[in-house]
């Protein structure tokens, strides 16, 4: 049980929501997949789709003093335009930089309120590719190590999608980590982000 190992791990776990009921009405809010957190600021991120319901994600964010920003992000497949189905696919949030693939983002004054909230928020905007997109460029985490040190992790597909420029406007900020995950991205449809999550409990 994962609750278990968190605890054994030495974090305390105070109290535990449950937010799975709605799933039995049909709308679903799936954690780190479909919200991005800017925990410094309190700021939520959430891209609309199956994965994603707004007034569930509205309620989450009031009710633990998140600010939500809401928009909708799609995909060219063949030729039409479908919701991308969970928000780390197309953008990932660090301390001081977000990457993001705001081609996706096809509505003008959603994308102008994403873009306005990050700069406000004080994070600098690498922006990524449709194409890199594809290639899991936004499905990365920061993660730090016990002395601080901060490090971007991602794919070698993803990191071998970047440019030199947006290697080079991360690599200001932290360290990048990057493995073959080629077998899970091509049979799961996830990369890196989707098997990581972060822990913010405090430790006993």
């Amino acid at each position: 049980d994962i609750i278990e190992t968190i605890k054994v791990q030495g974090f305390e776990v105070a109290e535990i929501d449950d937010w799975s009921f709605p799933e039995t009405q049909g709308h679903f809010l799936e954690g780190t997949g479909s919200m991005i957190f800017d925990h410094d600021n309190k700021i939520a991120y959430g891209s609309v789709s199956l994965r994603l319901d707004e007034n569930l994600f509205r309620e989450f964010c009031e009710k633990y003093g998140f600010t939500p920003v809401v928009f909708h992000s799609f995909q060219t497949v063949g030729e039409e335009r479908l919701p991308i189905y969970h928000t780390n696919v197309m953008m990932c949030v660090a301390d001081k930089f977000v990457v993001i693939c705001l081609d996706c983002i096809d509505d003008e004054l959603e994308r102008s309120k994403v873009i306005e909230t990050i700069k406000n928020s004080g994070k600098e905007i690498i922006e990524i590719s449709e194409e890199q997109m594809k290639q899991f460029a936004g499905n990365m985490l920061q993660v730090n190590n016990k002395d601080g040190q901060k490090f971007l992790v991602m794919s070698e597909t993803a990191y071998k999608s970047l440019h030199q420029d947006q290697v080079a406007a991360i690599e200001k900020y932290c360290e990048i980590i990057y493995s073959d995950l080629n077998t899970i991205e091509v049979n799961g449809g996830g990369s890196a982000r989707c098997m990581l999550a972060e822990v913010f409990l405090p430790k006993k």
